[in-house]
């Protein structure tokens, strides 16, 4: 495989890790609002933070930015 053809492969791989980490994201944002519960909440914010610092980084390698949920941080 030629260097091209594989840069493109990891591209396309990091697009769709983002894209599955947004919707991740969302859907654990979605979460926190349902739970009056401070350590469910408390630890959804450590997982949020956790998957927002994950979203950068395949972000930055796809340069893919957040169109779906910009809400979490400059991600590319």
């Amino acid at each position: 495989m030629s260097g091209i053809a594989m840069e493109k492969e990891v591209r396309l791989a990091a697009t769709v890790h983002a894209r599955l980490l947004d919707q991740f994201i969302q859907l654990t944002e979605n979460e926190m609002k349902i739970h009056p519960d401070e350590f469910i909440v408390e630890s959804l914010q450590e997982l949020l933070g956790v998957l927002r610092t994950e979203r950068r980084t395949y972000g930055i390698i796809s340069g893919v930015v957040s169109v779906m949920f910009p809400n979490i941080g400059n991600a590319a």
